[in-house]
């Protein structure tokens, strides 16, 4: 069953939730922010879900807010933060927002981040700068759990990439992509007992499957191929560069044993597109480019060709009107979460939730 929870009532919760646990008030909401952006998109594997993984690492030691991050190398446009193990969601807005400061100065920033952990879904930085007319570019690695190209065993993470552009009237386009399939997504299908779709993962032998159990044990597999395979080493080799963090099979599991922190990397560069040619002739040129792609005889079946972000923002607002769609069972998964912890108040806010529609 589903329950749809308004989207203020749930970045509270979460927010919450974290305070709850010694994250400042900022940084707590800058994680809530990132989670309801996903849940509001649809990227359910990247929302809410994740909380109770953070809330263990934060009650662990492992994870915190951005109270240690500090500019570490760098100058001009091209700076490296150490997040000091302050959450993903925390740390990499925070440099988002710093790429931004260095493209306005310079016509292009670029930040590496090590020591952090899970960003969320990539696209919420992307989109973050493209709100404000820059062009961004977002990457990260994370713990292996991809087989590379060839390989029966996993040594990369799934290592996504977001572009983010901004369109004038359209909006803003949007690109987010995981290298790999997402182990979340089959962490979930395991969770419901359902399998997952053939070309997603191999078991432990190396074997096609679509047992989301064994997936679990076995490896995800890249996007498209080889292609999807060079690509998430370029992000591993860029984020452990770049960010001077750990490379992706060296990286500690986000499920499974917590016994030492993570150390992601991420990186966004952000440019100044206005530094290259006059805003207005270049907003009006991507208009019309958009206003072709449009136009354009759509495939069978197909409404309309749209790019990339635009169903998604227009999910956004409609999930913002009639609130985020959690089921029941997630519910009170994240009560359950929260009653671990102590959160009193949280645990009694999902479970009301949950009991309310179980009830009718």
């Amino acid at each position: 069953m589903i329950v749809r929870v308004p989207a203020g009532e749930l970045a509270t919760f979460v927010a919450g939730s974290l305070e709850g646990l010694g994250v400042p008030g900022g940084d707590a909401a800058a994680v809530a922010e990132v989670l309801l952006y996903a849940d509001l998109r649809g990227l359910d594997a990247h929302g809410v879900y994740r909380l109770p993984a953070y809330l263990e690492r934060v009650s662990l030691g492992l994870a915190h807010g951005t109270a240690e991050l500090a500019e570490v190398a760098g100058s001009g446009a091209v700076r490296r933060i150490d997040a000091g193990f302050a959450l993903g969601p925390a740390a990499a807005t925070t440099a988002t927002d710093l790429a931004v400061r260095l493209a306005r100065e310079h016509g292009i920033g670029l930040v590496g981040v090590g020591r952090s952990t899970h960003l969320g879904a990539a696209g919420f930085y992307a989109l973050r700068a493209a709100q404000q007319e820059m062009v961004a570019f977002v990457l990260s690695n994370g713990p292996r759990v991809v087989a590379p190209a060839g390989a029966a065993e996993p040594f990369l993470g799934t290592n996504p990439i977001a572009i983010g552009i901004p369109l004038g009237r359209h909006g803003a386009y949007v690109h987010d992509m995981a290298t790999g399939a997402s182990r979340a997504k089959i962490r979930r299908a395991a969770d419901a007992g359902v399998p997952i779709a053939p070309g997603e993962a191999v078991d432990a032998d190396g074997r096609p499957t679509t047992d989301a159990a064994a997936a679990l044990l076995g490896s995800v597999l890249p996007v498209g191929g080889a292609k999807g395979s060079g690509l998430s080493v370029a992000i591993a080799l860029l984020a452990g560069m770049l960010g001077g963090a750990e490379f992706d099979d060296e990286i500690a599991e986000t499920y499974g044993a917590m016994d030492r922190p993570q150390n992601i990397g991420h990186v966004v560069v952000v440019i100044d597109p206005w530094c290259l040619g006059p805003r207005e002739e270049s907003l009006a040129r991507v208009e019309a480019m958009v206003d072709r792609m449009h136009a354009l005889r759509p495939a069978e079946g197909v409404e309309r060709v749209r790019f990339s972000g635009e169903l998604a923002a227009r999910r956004a607002e409609q999930r913002a009107a009639e609130g985020i769609p959690l089921a029941v069972n997630e519910l009170r998964r994240l009560a359950q979460a929260c009653e671990r912890y102590g959160l009193v108040e949280q645990a009694a806010w999902a479970a009301g939730r949950a009991g309310t529609v179980a009830s009718r």
